[in-house]
């Protein structure tokens, strides 16, 4: 039978767990109760689940952690360590595959009769104290490789990541053969966990890594399908070491802590490459690292697999194939824009048309275009570039980013003069998109005549297939879907796993509303434009809402109402 051993500094208890939920916290009438100030009167719970046992926390002050990171619901493993304060209980599932043999803790009969304080001088054992519960190093690894070990696929492991510098030069080779680590040295120990965070970023599909020094210890988390997911705590020598071999890398001076620093490294691995960039601010604890991810094998590379409904492929594929024109993706940052028309692109014959983007900074790489990164220190913005670029006998220009009224102006009249041009702009909505070049300063006659079609876009979260949960639609929730869906009788809901980190999500896509900017939408553009008198046009012909795109996943139970409540909002 499951228990928790609780260590105290004169002893442990041990606690049977069974079908009843374990309340504890510092009032009385917890089934445990903890004399420590760092406890909240009902701090948290530890109750059944189908699949075992999980540690729920009740909105303590202080937090409840486990293996060293607070959580806030977490499953149990065996081995796993509890903390309140200065109280340590470690989980036991004897049934659990790799049970690590530990001394014998005596059941004590007495009980806790709701204090621990009993437990000082009812008991010494004959158990060394001074052994760990959790070894430094077994702890982050243990952790880390729960996170690799949940992934569906698993094509490599750590022994087969390449870590090459900034300059392509391979630093640390790949070992088939495995690493060692029972003789490393710190750098070996730095190296190999290091790897370790790579690969949990692999696995869990990250866009990025961050290593946050704190007062004690460094946390790392990580940023998956747009969350940030508390990784595991690291000791600060292992966190400098990293830091060092990272800066190593990118050719960052290594002398330099208090100043920002930025570089970029990459990876090979099985045959591919994979590229980082590398951003390090200094704060009150040492120098923050955030590391993006620029993993293109996460990401859609063609058109077909962006999720459109037909209509919408149909008018992307067909504004691929003209001669001029331009094709504006809006929203904010982090929403595919850039890979949605990086899709865009790849629908064209680059061999028998001049492709260029203009880009900051270029994060994939587009083979047979030709990139061109932005570099503000030599005064290199995108409107510069853009002029330069139209004397180089383009067929299609990419611009990163239209932030300005030059650029915005350039790039129109670019798409007027015989040029495909592809953009971004932040905006809500593609009705929004207009009002935003408006806003810049462009003329509204260049807007009418330039634009052809407005791509808004954002992305939801996919329900994670394995513990999606089957439910029956609220009333308000049928209400709100009413308007676009003739009645949804079962939609799903999260409810969290291991395969999906505990999230109930796993995976991305995007919801898009197409606005084709045809004539009578000119008409609206060129007099006074209103955004009720730009939706009448729009609504007479095809076009979805964001919203109403969204309905659509959550009647196919893709997603959940709430994520598209979330990243659309009201209309």
């Amino acid at each position: 039978m499951p228990y928790l051993e609780v260590k105290l500094p004169r002893g442990r208890k041990r606690i049977e767990l069974s079908d009843k939920t374990l309340t504890i916290g510092r009032h009385p009438d917890n089934v445990l109760v903890l004399p420590d100030d760092l406890a909240s009167r009902h701090h948290c719970v530890i109750e059944p689940m189908d699949t075992g046992f999980r540690v729920r926390d009740l909105g303590s002050s202080n937090g409840t952690k486990v293996n060293a990171t607070i959580v806030t619901d977490e499953m149990l493993d065996n081995g796993d360590v509890v903390r309140i304060g200065a109280v340590e209980m470690r989980f036991i599932d004897p049934q659990q595959a790799n049970i690590h043999k530990r001394p014998e803790v005596p059941d004590f009969s007495a009980g806790l009769d709701g204090d621990l304080e009993d437990l000082h001088s009812a008991v010494t054992l004959d158990v060394d104290m001074s052994e760990a519960i959790t070894d430094a190093e077994t702890h982050y690894e243990k952790k880390l490789r729960d996170i690799i070990n949940s992934a569906r696929e698993k094509p490599f492991d750590e022994n087969d990541i390449s870590l090459v510098d900034c300059k392509g030069v391979t630093v640390h080779q790949a070992s088939s053969a495995g690493l060692e680590t029972g003789t490393e040295d710190d750098a070996g120990e730095a190296i190999r966990a290091f790897r370790l965070m790579l690969l949990a970023c692999f696995r869990a599909r990250a866009t990025d890594l961050h290593l946050e020094p704190r007062i004690e210890h460094a946390a790392i988390r990580l940023r998956v399908d747009g969350y940030m997911l508390s990784a595991v705590e690291i000791s600060m020598s292992i966190y400098r070491r990293i830091l060092g071999v990272i800066k190593v890398l990118c050719q960052i001076d290594t002398s330099q802590r208090n100043v920002v620093q930025d570089g970029h490294f990459s990876v090979a691995i099985t045959g591919r490459r994979v590229d980082f960039r590398v951003s390090l601010t200094p704060t009150m604890n040492g120098q923050k690292l955030v590391i993006r991810v620029l993993d293109s094998s996460n990401a859609p590379s063609r058109l077909h697999e962006l999720g459109l409904v037909p209509w919408m492929y149909e008018k992307l594929r067909t504004i691929a194939t003209k001669d001029a024109g331009l094709l504006l993706a809006c929203g904010p940052t982090g929403s595919g824009k850039t890979t949605t028309l990086y899709s865009c692109i790849r629908e064209i014959d680059v061999e028998q048309r001049n492709a260029i983007t203009i880009e900051d900074p270029v994060e994939y790489y587009l083979e047979g275009c030709t990139q061109i990164p932005i570099d503000h220190k030599v005064d290199n913005t995108f409107a510069k570039i853009l002029r330069s670029v139209l004397r180089q006998d383009p067929d299609v220009i990419f611009v990163g980013e239209i932030r300005d009224i030059e650029t915005a102006t350039v790039a129109m009249q670019a798409s007027m003069t015989g040029h495909l041009v592809y953009s971004t702009v932040h905006a809500k909505d593609s009705i929004g998109a207009v009002f935003r070049l408006l806003d810049l300063g462009v003329e509204s006659y260049l807007v009418a005549n330039a634009l052809n079609v407005i791509l808004a876009q954002r992305l939801v979260r996919v329900l994670c297939d394995h513990c999606k949960k089957q439910v029956k639609p609220t009333p308000v929730q049928n209400m709100k879907m009413g308007h676009h869906l003739d009645g949804v009788p079962l939609i799903y809901v999260p409810t969290g796993c291991k395969r999906c980190l505990r999230t109930g999500f796993e995976g991305r896509r995007a919801l898009f509303e197409l606005l084709d900017v045809a004539d009578a939408m000119r008409d609206v553009i060129l007099k006074a434009p209103t955004i009720q008198g730009m939706r009448e046009v729009a609504d007479q012909g095809l076009f979805l809402t964001l919203q109403q795109f969204g309905f659509q996943l959550v009647a196919q139970g893709v997603t959940s109402i709430e994520e598209i409540d979330r990243v659309s909002g009201s209309e």
